[in-house]
């Protein structure tokens, strides 16, 4: 289905705000600067979102939805996960981290949230069906495994994976085979257990 014309102008709002924010940040735009990025004026861009912030929610709830669509190919099943289909699914993790735009803008908007509750809200829902997510997976592979328990595991790994994008991506320059190696072994442990 193709979408109508106003949805295609609003992704391409979307657009060009990521790429502000991934090379000009957070601190450094304005609803001008989304504004010219998309070639329209700021009148024209405050129709479809009328604040900075309204703007800024709906590229973080677009970068999240693409993340959960790329892990619910690998969490959506009720079956036992294998150490093979467990390294397909932390590859998919890790994949993300590959792309420093994407790792830019979740930094960016870990700042606006910090400081936007209503952004923060947007980023606490993700995390919630990330970790949901998570949960499904390691519940494949430790289906012995109680609710607190299953928690807890799903949110270290989750931990393991946010620091891991920093120090992994173009920003701190530090990913290593060997760290790589060591964080999938450790990722791999914690889904599947002892």
């Amino acid at each position: 289905m193709t979408p109508s014309k106003g949805a295609a102008r609003a992704a391409a709002l979307l657009d060009a705000a990521e790429q502000v924010l991934t090379t000009q940040g957070n601190a450094n735009s304005a609803m001008r600067d989304f504004a010219a990025a998309a070639g329209v004026r700021v009148g024209h861009l405050q129709h479809y979102y009328p604040t900075r912030a309204d703007l800024i929610r709906a590229v973080m709830s677009r970068a999240l939805t693409r993340s959960l669509d790329r892990l619910a190919v690998v969490t959506d099943t009720d079956q036992s996960l294998s150490r093979e289909e467990s390294e397909h699914f932390i590859a998919v993790l890790l994949g993300e981290q590959d792309d420093e735009a994407t790792v830019r803008l979740y930094v960016e908007v870990w700042a606006i949230a910090a400081a936007d509750e209503e952004v923060a809200v947007v980023v606490r829902d993700f995390y919630a069906q990330y970790i949901a997510h998570v949960e499904r997976a390691v519940a494949c592979a430790q289906p012995d495994l109680d609710a607190v328990e299953l928690s807890a595991t799903a949110q270290t790994i989750v931990s393991l994976l946010e620091g891991s994008a920093v120090l992994r991506s173009g920003i701190t320059g530090r990913k290593s085979d060997a760290s790589d190696r060591k964080l999938v072994n450790t990722l791999q442990y914690l889904i599947h257990g002892p």
